[in-house]
């Protein structure tokens, strides 16, 4: 363990980057991989201004949550009590581990490389058997990389991230050296730099980081770095790891923006599509591989740490290897929906629960002193207004996507400032922040009267 560290206790360069490389592998799952190049498709000549604004939500915050996770001295549900209460703390936590665990997130990493496998390979995608085998056979995979909490970033480093980097590093190189076409116009309306902002949200990076955190904190202790200077090593993989995932985002939504509009496919089937043009079948089939390694890798980490999480919050009356067993067997239910009816039926509710966590993560990364009680009424009233927001927003996504007409609700959400860029949680927060603020200090002074 002391070959890993240096004079001061902190992790070597070689062993720092090994751990930021894992770090990456785990965010780069299929949503990390794949989206991007859907966002610069539709952004077209604007797609700088829409990686500007995804480069808020999927990446910057992303890191500012592991600096929340150092600066709140606790795990993601230690952190989140404290501002919420315990009933209220608990329960946002744990809907957030499920959404995050077997109920969308880890299904989506099988389901989604089992859809660019199917294409790659000309699979009939109606059959169902294979499915099945293919998701059971993933989450077996997974729960190998698992059976050693303290194990986990090191198989991650040294098995999956050099493979996946190499694949990644040939496909990403030849887009851009020879790109598919010149890019249009957007596709959309509104904002590009909105657009960016709001599909930042479907990565579900900020509750991946405080869920990872546990997982990075076990490797860390693995290594030897001492209590006291596991913070600055958290905050050190971080930035690693969320520098090379900018990069993949940047050159992948450039990627999206080169097809030019000569390819009317989105998500995998647009990534299994641009491989195959810049490289062949072969592309395509590299592409496949890519993803299963990227997925496997999300896959391992959310898991993980769902797992701890259990183990944390139950005081280890659930073993780590029980809970990570019953979230896989879960995730392989799930998984075998498959991807379009995953994302149809469960995505909304990551919009749900989304403002909330970057309320929670801007908090403890930004503010001075934020385990002051002042400070954190301010935080409590914010991040109760954003979840009350989320809520109405996976309301009317759900009223949308189901054709169901919610009269005055939709009358009254449709009126709120910025409910058509699904900002409309935004300047209700800030304003509830502030009387948040206000409510301590009055509290405060009859107090003292």
């Amino acid at each position: 363990m002391k070959n890993n560290l240096n004079k001061n206790g902190d992790l070597k360069l070689p062993a720092l980057f090994l751990m930021g490389g894992a770090l990456f592998s785990m965010h780069f799952g299929a949503s990390s991989m794949v989206w991007p190049m859907n966002w610069g498709k539709e952004s077209g000549t604007s797609v700088m201004i829409a990686f500007c604004g995804a480069f808020i939500t999927a990446l910057l915050l992303t890191l500012l949550a592991y600096v929340a996770l150092s600066r709140g001295n606790g795990t993601y549900n230690e952190i989140t009590t404290r501002v919420l209460g315990k009933k209220l703390g608990v329960s946002y936590t744990i809907v957030t581990i499920v959404v995050l665990g077997p109920l969308y997130a880890i299904p989506r990493m099988s389901a989604a490389s089992w859809d660019s496998i199917v294409q790659a390979f000309g699979l009939n995608p109606e059959l169902r058997l294979p499915l099945i085998i293919f998701t059971i056979i993933f989450y077996l995979i997974t729960y190998w990389f698992l059976m050693s909490p303290g194990k986990t970033m090191d198989r991650i480093s040294q098995i999956l991230f050099p493979v996946l980097i190499i694949i990644v590093i040939i496909v990403v190189g030849k887009g851009l050296m020879i790109p598919i076409a010149e890019p249009v116009a957007k596709t959309y309306e509104g904002s590009a730099f909105a657009y960016g902002f709001t599909n930042g949200y479907a990565t579900a990076e900020i509750l991946c980081s405080l869920i990872f955190g546990i997982v990075i904190l076990n490797g860390l202790k693995a290594k030897g770095v001492s209590d006291e200077r596991i913070s600055k090593n958290i905050i050190r993989v971080g930035i690693i790891g969320i520098a090379l995932l900018s990069c993949t985002h940047l050159c992948h939504m450039l990627i999206g923006a080169s097809t030019g509009g000569t390819i009317d496919l989105n998500y995998t089937a647009l990534y299994t599509a641009v491989s195959t043009k810049l490289l062949g079948r072969l592309g395509g089939i590299l592409f496949s591989i890519a993803l299963f390694f990227a997925a496997l890798t999300t896959a391992i980490g959310m898991t993980s740490g769902c797992a701890e999480f259990f183990v944390d919050t139950t005081e280890g009356k659930v073993d780590y290897k029980k809970a990570s067993i019953s979230v896989l067997v879960l995730s392989t239910l799930f998984g075998c929906m498959g991807l379009s009816s995953i994302l149809t039926f469960l995505g909304p509710i990551l919009d749900g629960i989304y403002p909330a966590a970057i309320v929670l993560v801007i908090y403890y990364a930004l503010m001075p002193n934020n385990q002051n009680r002042r400070h954190l009424n301010v935080c409590r009233y914010a991040m109760i207004t954003a979840l009350i927001f989320g809520i109405f927003d996976t309301v009317y996504a759900y009223g949308i996507k189901l054709n169901i007409d919610l009269g005055y609700f939709n009358t009254f959400y449709e009126g709120l400032p910025l409910s058509s860029e699904m900002l409309a949680w935004f300047p209700w927060t800030v304003v509830a922040a502030i009387i948040g603020y206000s409510v301590f200090q009055k509290n405060k002074v009859a107090v003292t009267n």
